[in-house]
């Protein structure tokens, strides 16, 4: 599509909506800092993440904190659904690092990252498969959150003994204030240049509004030198909670971008995988009511419907064009995947997808009475991966197996299949 296309079909929005769009990131890390502080995973990040004024020193970011009163309000079916949304996600991103690449290098870009912080478990070592090789890692926001996560959250997260440098790179060189939209983050160890030697991988933050043209994003990926893109190179996509709040055409138009921008090259298993965490409001009153929470948060607009002029069309947000798992499914394949797979949060939840070591760590972290509350949440939510390769016979392929020996977990009896063919 080209930008002046894009620029029509483009959704107002107001200042406040803005603002909570990007306030989902504080709920996010919230969240996910409660888990932590019940015992339901480690992630020694997410407090200082959560914090602007944290100390950086080893001590405070891997001590056991103590409960905050911020996060200490979550509910218990919150703590134990966010606990499966960040295995899901862990799930494809090591599933996806475990693969067996003609070319050992291979990209990662969670788009609508926020306060995100697996790079900084994949760095220093909760989970690096031996076979990863050299990972290009990219996370993309709102310019407002990448230059916060820049500047005040991740500096903060460091641990004692490593030096953080950040290298701003100014994309529009006619642009007079010269504000950097984009940064290239090096974490090495003090006075160990081996450290900087053997850590196979580059980590890059993106300014970029997911509502605008993809092209937009990708072209400076792609023309600027210090990040590195390539379309050639296996790639996987994280999509966790953004997908919702885009308009359903700028989400549709974000897909195409990305099967239609695969470049075969000799010597790389050439591929794009998408690991999506979304909601599926479904037709149901509990799904009516999950979208009038985000009308009154402000982080939607008016509700518009199908069927009223193309203006208005344009409008319709995606979590209400693709309110089930199958509409979800469809939708990748339209876009132009090979192969979509995915289920209900609570088929994931029980059977494969979240490890049964994990289910039932959680039930020991906490008595959960709302059980009933807790499976019609998790059936509102959806885990979705798709593969888009330029070979039949793509390595990428096996990230959307099912059964027993599926990579990710996906069984048949509990999922949903659709491909091309």
């Amino acid at each position: 599509m080209s930008s002046s296309s894009s620029a029509r079909s483009q959704p107002l929005y107001t200042q406040n909506q803005d603002a909570a769009i990007i306030k989902t990131a504080d709920r996010a890390i919230l969240s996910k800092l409660s888990c932590v502080e019940y015992g339901y995973y480690n992630d020694p990040f997410v407090r200082p993440m959560s914090s602007r004024g944290c100390s950086s020193s080893e001590e405070n970011v891997h001590k056991r904190p103590s409960r905050s009163i911020s996060s200490s309000i979550m509910e218990p079916i919150i703590r134990r659904g966010t606990h499966a949304r960040v295995k899901a996600i862990d799930s494809a991103i090591q599933s996806f690092l475990s693969l067996n690449l003609q070319n050992d290098t291979r990209q990662i870009i969670v788009l609508g990252s926020g306060r995100d912080t697996t790079y900084l478990r994949y760095r220093f070592g909760h989970y690096a498969p031996e076979s990863a090789g050299f990972v290009r890692w990219y996370e993309v926001d709102h310019p407002s959150v990448i230059c916060q996560k820049a500047y005040d959250w991740l500096p903060g997260c460091i641990p004692k003994g490593y030096d953080y440098e950040r290298a701003a790179v100014t994309h529009d060189m006619e642009d007079t204030s010269n504000t950097p939209e984009s940064y290239v983050i090096s974490i090495n160890k003090r006075h160990d240049e081996s450290d900087a030697k053997d850590h196979k991988s580059s980590y890059h933050l993106v300014g970029h509004d997911l509502r605008h043209s993809p092209s937009h994003l990708f072209d400076r990926l792609l023309l600027h030198p210090q990040h590195k893109y390539d379309k050639s190179v296996p790639t996987l996509i994280i999509l966790e909670c953004v997908v919702m709040y885009l308009p359903d055409e700028q989400s549709r138009e974000l897909l195409k971008y990305l099967t239609e921008n695969i470049k075969s090259a000799q010597g790389n298993d050439s591929f794009v995988a998408v690991a999506m965490y979304d909601t599926v409001p479904g037709n149901d009153r509990f799904g009516n009511v999950m979208i009038q929470n985000l009308h009154q948060a402000g982080i939607v607009n008016t509700r518009r419907k199908k069927g009223s002029d193309e203006d208005e069309d344009n409008q319709i947000l995606s979590l209400e064009a693709t309110p089930t798992v199958s509409d979800q499914l469809n939708k990748f394949i339209q876009c132009g995947f090979d192969v979509a797979v995915g289920c209900d949060m609570m088929d994931a939840y029980n059977h494969g997808v979240i490890h049964t070591d994990d289910v039932r760590h959680a039930a020991k972290c906490e008595m959960l009475d709302e059980l009933e509350e807790f499976n019609l949440l998790m059936k509102h939510y959806c885990f979705v991966v798709s593969v888009k390769s330029t070979t039949k016979d793509s390595v990428g392929f096996n990230l959307c197996s099912i059964g027993e020996d599926s990579l990710i977990g996906f069984q048949a009896r509990y999922c949903t299949a659709l491909n091309t063919s």
